[in-house]
């Protein structure tokens, strides 16, 4: 597994984490015992860093990883969860990370993010939580998803002392927009991108006759699947993180064989396409 290294910290965490998205709320045992195998064979492959939500399954899938992450030295795991914005006080947003850091069953997070950005309450009361449970020893680091580049400065000059060191955005090959826009800023800046939903919903099966012959010449050369490609491709590009979610083992060990995978800058320039939103 490779690493990276978080802006202004002496903290390297793996380029391939694993996303809980999609775990649902009412299903049986053996449903739970399956995410909790996929997670642990993730772990035991390097993919170290989970990331989840108090929006996923409605608090489930942080109940979830609470079980998985007894059975390790909590040193060796990296939690992100975020804040959703339904949350319109600060008191409110405050109960809710405590919640969440309850449902995990750890004292605090690693990264904390504020989910999307909220037209009903401003980045600086936001802010003010994320930069208090900073504070409170509640949090490592902090960061935001889904924040447009201009949404980005505003939320960090509202901060007083800390910094965002991290925004999670949807890109994959299918949504490449802020690859082209917003990356080269975030490069510049020393900001962690997490892209999350690496392999779209249809592992790129669906995607259009040139893209996917570039795809499929690329994942022959490397004796590799479109999809391991697909992940390879967000993970060659520098301050780029991703979190595929995977249910079945087999997939698990597939998306941890991408971290190995190392696209030369013509093979990246192939599978650009700066018409994808």
């Amino acid at each position: 597994m490779r690493f990276i290294e978080l802006p202004k910290a002496k903290e390297k965490i793996p380029i391939l984490g694993q996303g809980t998205w999609g775990i649902k709320r009412f299903k049986n045992r053996s449903y739970y015992e399956q995410w909790k195998s996929s997670l642990k064979k993730g772990i035991e492959l390097g993919m170290t860093h989970i990331d989840t939500a108090e929006f996923y399954g409605q608090g489930k899938a942080e109940k979830i990883i609470s079980d998985i992450i007894r059975e390790y030295d909590r040193d060796d795991l990296f939690i992100t969860s975020k804040l959703f914005p339904n949350h319109l006080r600060y008191k409110s947003m405050k109960k809710a990370a405590n919640k969440s850091l309850k449902r995990l069953g750890i004292k605090n997070f690693d990264l904390y993010l504020i989910h999307w950005p909220s037209p009903f309450e401003s980045i600086k009361k936001q802010m003010k939580v994320l930069e208090d449970l900073v504070n409170e020893g509640k949090t490592r680091y902090i960061g935001v998803s889904n924040f447009s580049v201009e949404q980005f400065k505003k939320a960090q000059n509202n901060l007083k002392e800390e910094i965002l060191v991290n925004n999670q955005l949807h890109i994959n090959l299918s949504k490449q927009k802020h690859i082209h826009s917003s990356l080269p800023y975030y490069q510049k800046e020393g900001v962690i991108v997490t892209a999350y939903s690496p392999l779209g919903h249809r592992g790129f099966t669906n995607l259009g006759n040139v893209l996917k012959e570039q795809l499929e010449g690329i994942a022959k050369k490397h004796n590799a699947t479109i999809q391991q490609i697909a992940i390879a491709w967000l993970i060659n590009h520098s301050n780029v993180i991703t979190i595929p979610k995977a249910f079945q083992l087999k997939h698990v060990e597939a998306n941890a064989k991408a971290a190995d995978i190392v696209l030369s800058k013509e093979e990246l320039s192939l599978l650009y396409n700066s018409d994808i939103n």
